[in-house]
């Protein structure tokens, strides 16, 4: 099977592999636009679906009161590469127009809650009825099903009840939640993959294909290793250290360090390089493996001392030497202004249209020989294009 209508709006859609994907996206917050986002970046041709007046939810989110350039900065960052639809769902002629779409589309995705397409006749089955080859795509909290399935679900709220906070920070402080929201960005690149899958999969077999993703189950997914040591080797119980170890389920070093200029994180590295490199006592070398983690305190306190003794600089050159994995803490900014980075090109300036002028952003931080660059379209206005969509359909 081939695209549905490949030549449809053919001068919106990138040049990279999935230029012959049309999406139409009715997601809104982080882990639905940052999906879309991802796809329109690889060339995906995505029409986004808004209601009148206000448009998505992250149009109206900001930061301390900011904007910037007029915009909110978090619709910015997660919606280039999109074209703008404003319809009222819940019209009768509106809604018709969307399921026009909906012909001519390979995929349609949402992160509503479960149920309320199909309140707004807009469930698998009706597109599925307009579409028989239609990929349909549900991005949710907790799962489709369960008890929870009907609850609203945010990034902090999975982080808690995945057990990916428990299991952060020192044994008898509090959990901490990560200050990115890491769930959010998980579900949504699962989602980006797996809606590419089954368009794959509806073209090869010409059969409508549904697919689900949670952000809980996303928080699952990035604790595999946690999640198999749990279910299936009772005699490895976890438990965060006292020292505050960056990972239960590993021995020191594995965390952040003071140094006598700042900070530095140091890995996983073998015991003979701690004797060798840091000095520790030469029969920590040849410990039983469950003293050694039951150890895992007193040698945190001992590689600390020492390092807190010379700069991070100094000690970036030695572990560099000796191959022991080592990297300077940084803020943000710092890591954003890195040479790394910007020998990637993981930061782009992105045109923002409509007299706005450019800002930086995050880029296309994948790396395709046919896609150099993630700024194509600028993130729209809310409605932009109606008229190019109803022109296109007519």
């Amino acid at each position: 099977m081939t695209a549905l209508d490949p030549g449809f709006l053919d001068e919106y859609r990138g040049d990279g592999p999935l230029r012959d994907i049309t999406i139409l996206d009715f997601t809104q917050m982080m882990m639905g636009p940052v999906a879309t986002q991802l796809l329109g970046d690889l060339g995906a041709l995505v029409i986004k679906v808004e209601p009148p007046e206000k448009g998505e939810f992250e149009r109206n989110c900001l930061t301390r009161g900011r904007r910037f350039k007029g915009e909110s900065p978090h619709f910015l960052a997660m919606n280039r590469n999109k074209l703008s639809l404003s319809a009222d769902l819940k019209d009768s002629s509106d809604r018709e127009l969307v399921l026009q779409l909906v012909e001519r589309c390979d995929a349609v995705v949402n992160n509503f809650r479960p149920g309320v397409m199909d309140r707004l006749g807009l469930g698998f089955d009706a597109l599925k009825a307009r579409n028989p080859q239609i990929v349909y795509a549900q991005g949710t909290g907790y799962g489709p099903d369960g008890p929870m399935a009907d609850r609203a679900g945010q990034d902090l709220l999975v982080q808690a009840m995945s057990g990916l906070a428990a299991n952060t920070g020192p044994r008898n402080g509090p959990p901490i939640a990560l200050a990115a929201a890491v769930c959010d960005a998980a579900a949504g690149f699962l989602l980006a993959f797996s809606l590419t899958a089954a368009v794959h999969g509806a073209r090869r077999n010409g059969e409508a294909q549904r697919v689900e993703v949670s952000l809980l189950g996303a928080a699952l997914l990035i604790q595999c290793l946690e999640a198999f040591m749990a279910m299936n080797m009772e005699e490895m119980t976890l438990s965060r250290s006292e020292s505050g170890l960056a990972a239960p389920w590993l021995e020191a070093p594995y965390g952040f360090y003071s140094t006598s200029d700042g900070w530095i994180s140091v890995s996983m590295t073998p015991r003979s390089r701690l004797v060798e490199v840091f000095g520790l006592p030469a029969d920590l070398v040849d410990l039983d493996h469950d003293v050694w983690y039951e150890r895992r305190d007193e040698v945190n306190a001992q590689l600390a001392a020492v390092l807190e003794r010379r700069t991070t600089a100094d000690w970036l050159q030695t572990c560099a030497e000796h191959d022991i994995w080592a990297a300077p803490l940084l803020s943000l900014g710092e890591a954003l202004q890195h040479p790394q980075v910007k020998a990637n090109r993981f930061v782009e300036t992105i045109s923002l249209g409509h007299g706005r002028g450019s800002a930086e952003a995050v880029g296309l931080v994948t790396q395709l020989s046919t896609v150099t660059s993630a700024d194509r379209l600028p993130p729209p206005l809310l409605g932009e294009h109606n008229e190019l969509i109803r022109n296109a359909l007519a």
